[in-house]
């Protein structure tokens, strides 16, 4: 091809390859904090409602661990996510990534982790878990592990003077763990253990509000697909106000700011010094 057609040829070209760039699929990852069957129940209208605000295929991924998520959304294998806040705050360590929207329920954007006990457990108190066995969600995760370690560290409680304590990665394991007596007490986010109260846990105790999960875009999708994104959860159309109302009743998204985790920061902090 010579030079003048090259240049006659070059503009078609280009626009071949920016159509085909536009139409990749791309993925939104969710971590694996429920069975693969719900997650994908929830999360699936609000795919395919961000795939239509984007112009291309968006595929659902559930991440078969925390880290992997972390790796997925940080390498450009995954252009957005669902992370909850620890899992951010490790993301964002390791690579340019952005907080979009945070989750609100109810208009709070907002959560709380509880501690569980089966309803007929004698412990009234997190000091009375010393000497017993504690169940956690994964090592990562803020309301099932890292806000429930530190509710144990607050009242004197360190992980040494348990009896025992495994991860059990998911919130369903911890609860179900608990009811069946494997644990005497178990870290969930609080919406989950209040789902298992009429099957026979009791909360023990609440953490303070924590920062949200959100969605997070990656490094490499471009700052006009963030906002178009960003928009379409602050202020969805009918289609986005079902995909959220599959997320759960209540669920809406709210702003928030790479400074509302610097609490996170400072939990991880405290419960490194806690020995946790």
């Amino acid at each position: 091809m010579n030079r003048r057609r090259l240049l006659v040829c070059l503009p078609a070209m280009l626009g071949l390859v920016a159509a085909r760039a536009a139409s990749r699929e791309g993925v939104l990852v969710v971590h694996p904090f429920d069975t693969p069957t719900r997650i994908f129940t929830r999360f699936r209208p609000l795919t395919l409602y961000l795939s239509g605000v984007l112009g291309r295929p968006l595929r659902l991924v559930i991440a078969s661990t925390y880290d992997e998520q972390i790796a997925m959304i940080t390498d450009g294998r995954a252009q957005i996510a669902y992370m909850g806040p620890t899992p951010y705050v490790r993301a964002r360590e390791r690579g340019r990534v952005e907080m979009l929207a945070g989750e609100a329920e109810g208009g709070q954007a907002f959560y709380q982790s509880a501690i569980v006990v089966r309803v007929d457990s004698p412990l009234q108190r997190v000091s009375d878990l010393k000497g017993r066995r504690m169940a956690f969600g994964a090592e990562i995760s803020m309301s099932s592990s890292v806000a429930p370690k530190l509710m144990l560290a607050q009242a004197g409680v360190k992980l040494a003077s348990l009896a025992g304590y495994s991860h059990l990665d998911r919130h369903e394991r911890v609860a179900l763990a608990v009811l069946h007596g494997d644990f005497d007490a178990g870290g969930l986010r609080l919406d989950i253990a209040r789902a298992y109260l009429d099957r026979g846990l009791r909360i023990l105790a609440i953490s303070p509000p924590l920062p949200p999960h959100g969605i997070v875009a990656g490094p490499d999708l471009p700052a006009p697909a963030r906002q178009q994104v960003r928009l379409a959860l602050l202020h969805p159309d009918e289609t986005g106000i079902a995909a959220m109302r599959a997320l759960g009743e209540g669920i809406s998204f709210a702003p928030v700011e790479d400074s509302h985790y610097d609490a996170v920061r400072r939990m991880l902090k405290r419960l490194e010094a806690a020995g946790g």
